[in-house]
């Protein structure tokens, strides 16, 4: 009922809905719960971009059951465009509640992807923090044939896992949650990309001022600039022209309306 319910905003062509952090949680709990499929996207201004390059993700993304604004800036264009959000919903916030949520409801929660050992290591941090979570950590080779995809799923559904934290970058993990989720019997898959790294300290997360600001990225770009110069500085920074260039259509219109 709620997800009916909820509005889907179109910011440059990507969708993103009107929910808020605690929202998205509730429909975890829900989705688990009731055994309701919950595919969910944790968006931000690479996911835009990705989505405008790619028209395959564009449809991938939109297919999703709920897209959330993981990033400020996300929040930033949405109020600008007249279509505010309801807050961000970050997704390593959502790993660390999902750990809770198995917790809470002895669930278990299966985690894929990352480098060899980084999910292990994130697992054990959230373990620490939750020690009633049942956390199971299923072996992720670097290329994802038939026969590997085939070997994870059988995995998962021998934990009982109903919450998959795929940690495969976007879109692979995007693409490996709407083939593979319900043949996992799992309920509910969330990407969330570099999130393990960040739970066991392998890139320190952003000072909260930093986070609050919109300026997570730059603290990720000063940690490694190899990796994410070509992201952010090429990729991503289109992102700004596009907007401007809305904005002006947006008044242009409203100019006309009001003519």
């Amino acid at each position: 009922m709620m997800m009916k319910a909820m509005e889907r905003i179109n910011i440059l062509g990507c969708p993103f809905d009107a929910v808020s952090f605690d929202e998205t949680v509730s429909l975890i709990k829900s989705a688990v719960f009731e055994d309701r499929r919950l595919h969910i996207v944790t968006g931000n201004i690479d996911f835009v971009m990705k989505a405008k390059r790619d028209p395959i993700f564009a449809e991938e993304i939109r297919r999703a059951d709920l897209v959330t604004a993981d990033g400020v800036p996300i929040l930033w264009a949405a109020s600008l465009l007249g279509a505010p959000l309801r807050g961000r919903v970050n997704g390593t916030d959502l790993v660390w509640k999902c750990a809770e949520v198995s917790a809470e409801t002895g669930r278990a929660v299966a985690l894929i992807g990352a480098a060899p050992g980084v999910a292990a290591r994130a697992a054990n941090k959230m373990q620490e923090r939750f020690p009633g979570a049942g956390l199971h950590v299923i072996p992720t080779p670097f290329h994802l044939g038939p026969r590997e995809n085939a070997e994870m799923v059988e995995q998962i559904k021998a934990a009982n896992a109903k919450i998959i934290l795929a940690g495969l970058g976007a879109p692979k993990q995007e693409r490996w949650l709407q083939s593979y989720l319900d043949e996992c019997g799992a309920k509910v898959g969330i990407g969330c990309g570099g999130s393990f790294d960040m739970i066991c300290g392998d890139a320190p997360r952003a000072p909260r001022w930093m986070r609050e600001n919109g300026l997570e990225w730059f603290h990720r770009l000063l940690l490694d600039p190899r990796r994410l110069g070509r992201r952010y500085l090429i990729e991503d920074s289109p992102f700004v022209i596009h907007l401007i260039a809305a904005l002006a259509r947006r008044r242009l219109l409203g100019e006309e309306n009001k003519a």
